[in-house]
């Protein structure tokens, strides 16, 4: 079955949701932000959540993009009661997109150097 576009989940605003597997997409999330400064980056943005279901490793998983980019993916938990909210919605294919911020990625010295992070503000899961 095909996923539909695209609802928006409006959040609280506290943006106190955070996704897995960052590490690996450092480089996109760098990017996005323009490269790494000596602060810690607070760049506020959009995130779109596909249900990955031909995921090799996790076929419930929940991907996360942001400008085009995966970033991470939902908690395997977080992403089983997600799509389980998803389907007591009726919406159980629907691709949703929410506010996002990404967060960290300093570069204060070669050795003075934080990793690149995304919160998520959502109002369910």
């Amino acid at each position: 079955m095909t996923p539909s576009m695209q609802g928006h989940l409006p959040g609280p605003g506290t943006y106190e949701f955070d996704i897995v597997g960052e590490s690996k997409y450092q480089d996109a999330l760098e990017a996005i932000c323009g490269g790494r400064t000596e602060d810690t980056a607070e760049h506020q943005t959009e995130a779109v959540l596909y249900l990955e279901d031909s995921n090799p490793y996790d076929n419930l998983a929940v991907r996360v993009d942001i400008a085009g980019h995966t970033v991470g993916y939902l908690s395997r938990k977080d992403a089983r009661s997600y799509r389980q909210q998803l389907k007591q919605l009726g919406h159980e294919r629907i691709v949703c997109r929410c506010d996002a911020m990404i967060v960290g990625g300093w570069r204060r010295s070669q050795t003075d150097q934080g990793h690149f992070g995304v919160k998520l503000d959502l109002p369910i899961v």
